[in-house]
């Protein structure tokens, strides 16, 4: 089987000046990839509350954290097309646009709503059941592939 690519990014902040503190994403196998973003220079924005819930640490982000430049070229390397499903598409779009803003370089990756691509209209019990939104990014990836998985075998 062959997936589409999902993506989830976890925040500082809930702030339109947060950054990303973790990205995952997964490949056309299935496979999911994640890993921590070293904030740059001049990201300041943070809040305690959410670390408590992703469980990241700004300490966390500067020791093992990658650079953004490294964060791109591996998601730009590991993308067929560059199309991503998330959950919160503008969301995720203004966070990777903060990663390739950091860089100096425009956004060349286009998000969409993962559930314009399933059958299901209705996701209001799915969100609740699963505990989506909190969740981390990874278990997010994990949770829309399983969706997409689950409503493509009922076509």
């Amino acid at each position: 089987m062959t997936y589409p690519a999902f993506v989830a990014i976890d925040a500082s902040s809930w702030d339109d000046n947060a950054h990303p503190v973790a990205i995952a994403w997964s490949l056309e196998d299935g496979t999911i990839k994640t890993t921590l973003v070293q904030p740059d220079d001049d990201w300041d924005d943070w809040d305690y509350a959410l670390e408590d819930q992703h469980g990241i640490s700004q300490d966390t982000l500067y020791q093992r954290g990658e650079t953004t430049w490294s964060v791109i070229r591996e998601l730009e390397n590991d993308l067929d097309q560059p199309y991503l499903l998330a959950d919160d598409a503008e969301r995720c779009e203004q966070l990777l646009d903060r990663l390739y803003d950091s860089c100096g370089r425009d956004l060349t990756i286009e998000c969409s709503a993962f559930q314009a691509e399933l059958a299901q209209q209705d996701l209001g019990d799915w969100y609740q059941d699963t505990a989506f939104h909190h969740q981390p990014c990874d278990e997010r990836v994990r949770l829309m592939l399983t969706l997409w998985s689950e409503s493509t075998k009922n076509d």
